[in-house]
């Protein structure tokens, strides 16, 4: 009988191998001590959700109906197809599920972030286009509409089959669909933001009871325009409300929308995320200059300042920053008018 040889064996022994210390676990565990930028083949985005358990990244772009899909370190993996407008993403609390808004298609899409097929679609109502999403519990809540005709919806998931209800406040409250943020750690609460206005609403709603109750509500809190961004602490106690205006970046007590900190930047904010280890991270729309300050909880200074593409006259992405879920990565998208994006992956 011939014996193996060495190079057989040593295959052998590398396919049986590779399951406990194949390069996923390699890239895994490497730690990223220099800024990565990818070149994205997308002009637009409207918003980014990240993947702790799969360690992707998702941005949806509502001009090509698409979602793209890239790795931790930048590396663009693939492109979902056929997401009309593709709007606002919100993962699942087990990230199985991306949910996309598609304001093109009337519809919440449901992808399995294992394969990137589309398990369900669900239908939101004819001319509803659906723009943004919040997931509270089991229900997931959108806005839509267009101009004073904008309502704010909800899809109970916790049924075999998943219902849909639409004007949940009184019409007229919105001037355009609101943007909206939730969080586990804020129970039954959903936060609408007025985008449409330049003397903006902003409204927390108990929506505990499957009804959207205004818990506190507040025309133009803290001299911010019309909302740009938000986004909450880790603990969800504290609010950024983001606008054009005031040039600075504020924090709000979630329960009373009364401002508890100024964390001082520049002109035009236009971006905020906050990290699960407290960093805050404050985006800034400028062509030539820095981009993001990146601050401590409660800081009067920022511990560091970034120009992401100094002297090319691009600029951050309003809504254009969001951090990795352990904190040690934070997401960066930069563009300029026609043309294609770029995302920066900024080790903290």
């Amino acid at each position: 009988m011939r014996r193996p040889g060495l190079r057989a064996v040593v295959g052998v022994l590398t396919l049986l191998l590779l399951p406990l210390f194949g390069p996923s676990s390699t890239a895994a565990a490497k730690p990223m001590t220099d800024p990565v930028s990818t070149a994205l083949p997308i002009s637009y985005h409207a918003d980014m959700a990240v993947d702790a358990v799969h360690r992707r990244l998702y941005i949806a772009d509502i001009v090509t109906g698409s979602v793209l899909v890239t790795d931790f370190d930048g590396r663009l993996l693939r492109s979902l197809k056929n997401k009309p407008g593709a709007a606002d993403l919100v993962l699942s609390p087990d990230s199985r599920t991306l949910y996309v808004a598609l304001s093109g298609g009337d519809a919440i899409a449901a992808v399995d972030t294992g394969t990137y097929r589309e398990k369900a679609r669900y239908a939101t109502g004819d001319g509803t286009a659906p723009l943004r999403l919040a997931l509270a519990g089991d229900t997931l809540w959108f806005s839509y509409g267009s101009d004073w005709d904008s309502n704010i919806g909800s899809l109970d998931l916790s049924g075999a089959r998943p219902t849909v209800r639409l004007a949940l406040v009184p019409w007229g409250t919105w001037a355009g669909p609101p943007m909206l943020l939730s969080s586990p750690s804020a129970p039954g609460v959903v936060i609408a933001g007025e985008q449409y206005l330049s003397s903006a609403n902003v409204t927390v709603y108990d929506v505990s009871s499957g009804d959207p109750v205004v818990r506190t509500s507040q025309d133009n809190p803290g001299g911010v325009g019309s909302v740009v961004d938000l986004a909450l602490s880790p603990d969800a106690a504290t609010l950024f409300i983001v606008g054009g205006y005031p040039y600075h970046h504020l924090a709000f007590r979630l329960d009373d929308l009364s401002v508890v900190h100024t964390y001082p930047t520049t002109n035009y904010p236009n971006a905020a995320a906050v990290s699960v280890t407290g960093e805050v991270a404050a985006g800034i729309d400028n062509s030539y200059g820095q981009d993001v300050y990146l601050f401590r909880t409660g800081a009067d200074t920022p511990s560091r300042v970034i120009d992401l593409e100094p002297g090319t006259g691009r600029w951050l992405r309003a809504h254009g920053l969001i951090w990795s879920p352990d904190g040690t990565r934070l997401f960066a998208l930069t563009g300029e008018s026609g043309a294609t994006l770029t995302l920066h992956v900024i080790p903290a």
